[in-house]
């Protein structure tokens, strides 16, 4: 069975927001497993989906933490995730690397304390599109 592409990011969508997930942090993460799914990469969209329902149900990935600063070294920096939700917390490091890359000519964010990501591409793309 096919199921549009709209209709797989809004279901995704409306279970997360029932699971407590504010209106920001559901759209995008219902947006990073229904374009894994689009691109192909079920294993990182709709087979994982459930996994990561579960986790919330079991508190194993906090619905309210984020990623934040532990350490600045220049253009190296550690942040902490927080147990909270891989894609948002690996957007948000992401994007540090890019301000500091365009800052200085380089960026490297490390990651720690943080549950899957999805796919590792996403974030490469990413720092492509910002140029």
């Amino acid at each position: 069975m096919r199921v549009p592409f709209e209709v797989l990011k809004d279901e995704f969508h409306r279970v997360l927001t029932s699971l407590g997930f504010d209106e920001a942090k559901a759209t995008i993460l219902a947006n990073g497993f229904a374009e894994n799914s689009l691109d192909g990469v079920y294993t990182h969209g709709l087979n994982r989906f459930p996994t990561f329902v579960d986790y919330v149900k079991h508190d194993v990935i906090k619905i309210d933490a984020e990623a934040e600063l532990v350490e600045s070294n220049g253009i190296v920096e550690r942040w902490d995730g927080n147990a909270g939700p891989g894609i948002i917390n690996a957007r948000i490091c992401m994007d540090r690397a890019i301000q500091l890359a365009k800052a200085n000519g380089m960026g490297c964010v490390a990651l720690k304390n943080n549950n899957h990501w999805m796919r590792g591409g996403t974030y490469g793309w990413q720092a492509a599109e910002a140029g």
